[in-house]
């Protein structure tokens, strides 16, 4: 499995939103969005486990400076861990 980091998304954005989205571009395994522990809104930000290295690899590059339900996404590859 792989996983692709997303950001910069409005707050209305759901986790299904987001599976409909990655699924463009492969299986999606699941998906992480992160949200406010005392409010439970959405912060912006998670990621989503993609099937295969190469589902991962394809919506870096297919869905990158695509908009998810009119605004903007960013997508970035995971960075490697501080002390590995």
């Amino acid at each position: 499995m792989a996983r692709v980091y997303f950001d910069s998304i409005s707050t209305s954005i759901t986790r299904d939103d987001l599976r409909e989205f990655f699924t463009r571009a492969g299986e999606v395994r699941g998906v992480l969005l992160v949200t406010d522990k005392v409010s439970g809104e959405s912060r912006g930000f998670g990621c989503v486990d993609m099937a295969t290295d190469a589902d991962a690899l394809h919506a870096m590059d297919s869905l990158k400076g695509s908009s998810i339900k009119g605004g903007p996404i960013r997508i970035e590859q995971p960075k490697p861990k501080r002390g590995k």
